[in-house]
């Protein structure tokens, strides 16, 4: 049989400050649910319960659990893109080297946000369909980084082409980092992380 789409868009969009706080009472109590309970047993029922809120309220403006995961999802996704892209930011302020260790730091600080979150909504992505939100962080992510090693295009080995450079340093930082959170969390814990990515990082471009 054809799978049969889910939807994953919010009902409505809240207006005021008493609506608001509703809502992001329901996105707090959905984090704190997916990392105890996990996906699984995720349930708008306990949702709503830890948020406070009856479960038709909750039904106003999230028509199911997948719902609830992909607005955290998306927001995840908006903190981890700004956190890296305001490292980049500036260029022109900064050398190779500490432009490159800020964006490494900041990294390793958008994935301990909530490193037990951040595990579970990376296995989720397949399932709720937002396979294309995390391509285009990567890519956004990729353009700001692209834009930075342009600025210090002198400091590059010759024939290296910045947009490829930066494909290939966003694609190896992620996964360094993504696999510490997932795998070796630990690894977050200290410091050896930044300085060893940082090191691989020059290397390659210098």
């Amino acid at each position: 049989m054809p799978s049969v789409a889910v939807a994953t868009a919010p009902r409505k969009r809240p207006r005021q400050e008493r609506s608001r706080a509703t809502v992001e009472a329901i996105i707090t109590a959905t984090a704190h649910i997916l990392v105890e309970h996990g996906y699984d047993g995720m349930t708008t029922g306990r949702v709503a319960r830890r948020a406070g809120v009856s479960i038709g309220s909750l039904y106003q403006y999230f028509p199911n659990r997948e719902a609830l995961v992909a607005t955290l999802v998306e927001r995840h996704a908006g903190e981890v893109t700004a956190i890296l892209g305001a490292a980049l930011a500036h260029p022109e302020a900064v050398s190779l080297e500490d432009g490159l260790r800020a964006y490494v730091e900041a990294g390793v600080r958008a994935h301990r946000l909530d490193p037990s979150l951040h595990k579970i909504l990376s296995e989720q992505v397949p399932r709720i369909g937002k396979i294309a939100l995390a391509m285009d962080t990567h890519r956004r992510i990729a353009r700001a980084l692209e834009a930075f090693l342009l600025f210090h295009k002198d400091r590059l080995r010759p024939g290296l082409d910045p947009a490829f450079a930066a494909f290939i340093l966003e694609t190896a930082t992620e996964a360094i980092v993504h696999r510490g959170v997932i795998e070796c969390p630990d690894m977050l814990a200290g410091d050896a992380i930044e300085p060893e990515t940082l090191g691989l990082m020059i290397r390659y471009l210098c």
